[in-house]
């Protein structure tokens, strides 16, 4: 058990509430998008949020929950391949020839909007975690922030190889 100071639950309850609203930001785009990548990496983020939103309710729950870095991030394990050509997701390669033109517009938006969001919670984390250095709960707040990484790495990757920074979009 752990004895939460007034000030470590109230950035935590922050936590949880941002965590919330990515759930449903990213349930919502999984039914948005165009691409069916795009709709299998949103359903992904929202399993990762899930976990994520569970480990900071056990913490306020006065549990220390375990971590394992053995199933780290979904996109990034079994040494999954990566380069400036190519990105492995699963069963799915994205190769830097596919066809630019072939993204949606609104598949751009929403991912976009999940790349701020994703850089939102990176930041709110790393502040909080702040808060929390030399305690039993270090340890989980940079797990956390260290899948916020990798989910902005795989998203940039994604846009990049879908040309997506290659044109202006007005909203």
């Amino acid at each position: 058990m752990v004895n939460l100071t007034t000030k470590e639950k109230f950035l935590l309850e922050g936590e949880k509430y941002q965590q919330q609203l990515a759930i449903d930001k990213y349930n919502d785009y999984a039914l948005q998008a165009q691409d069916t990548l795009l709709q299998e990496l949103f359903s992904n983020f929202v399993k990762i949020e899930e976990k994520h939103l569970n480990l900071i309710e056990n913490i306020l729950q006065g549990n220390i929950p375990k971590v394992s870095k053995e199933n780290f991030h979904p996109y990034y394990e079994n040494n999954s391949n990566m380069s400036n050509d190519y990105i492995n997701i699963g069963n799915i390669t994205l190769t830097a020839l596919d066809d630019y033109s072939n993204y949606n517009d609104g598949d751009k938006i929403i991912c976009f909007d999940a790349l701020t969001t994703e850089e939102l919670l990176h930041s709110t984390y790393s502040a909080s975690s702040l808060e929390f250095e030399k305690t039993k709960l270090e340890s989980i707040l940079k797990y956390i922030i260290e899948e916020k990484s990798e989910n902005i790495k795989y998203l940039n990757d994604y846009m990049i190889k879908k040309g997506m920074y290659n044109n202006i979009i007005y909203f």
